[in-house]
């Protein structure tokens, strides 16, 4: 697949806007302007002009988030079993965990033929690691099985 020159330049151009918007965003804070602003005022000697869509000047810098709230993400798997009572388990152990650790978010959920105990909702494994490993430290014998699974999780 080839693009266009003037679609390969515009991706090419935002490519290079972000890179620099990510270093000059302590900069970008303190003196309150665009980076475009930024860019062709700086004091080097030289000039530089930039060229871009009008509606590309007006997303650089945004974030963007998805409407629903829902992204892939991960949770901290606590339980997980297809047997008689499973259910109501996996209840009990939630019950216990959000006396034990009540800023974390639990979801019970039935997938046949599984009942499951997940906890928290995390952008990234890391996150997800290291409050695992919290929870291990601190109740060592609920998180014995604990693991990480990727899910759609909830965005606050």
């Amino acid at each position: 697949m080839r693009l266009s020159s003037p679609i390969r330049h515009s991706l090419v151009l935002l490519l290079s806007v972000t890179i620099l918007s990510g270093s000059l965003v302590a900069q970008e804070r303190a003196q309150e302007q665009d980076i475009f602003t930024h860019i062709t005022t700086q004091s080097s000697g030289g000039q530089v002009t930039i060229t871009q869509p009008n509606w590309l000047r007006s997303v650089v810098g945004k974030s963007f988030h998805t409407p629903s709230g829902i992204i892939t993400g991960y949770r901290i798997q606590v339980y997980t079993s297809n047997m008689r009572g499973a259910k109501q388990e996996a209840y009990r152990l939630a019950s216990q965990l959000r006396g034990a650790a009540p800023e974390l978010s639990s979801y019970v959920t039935y997938s046949a033929p599984f009942w499951r105990l997940s906890l928290g909702d995390y952008a990234s494994r890391h996150e997800a690691q290291q409050q695992l490993n919290a929870l291990r430290a601190s109740h060592p014998r609920l998180m014995r099985e604990a693991y990480i699974v990727r899910e759609k999780i909830r965005v606050r």
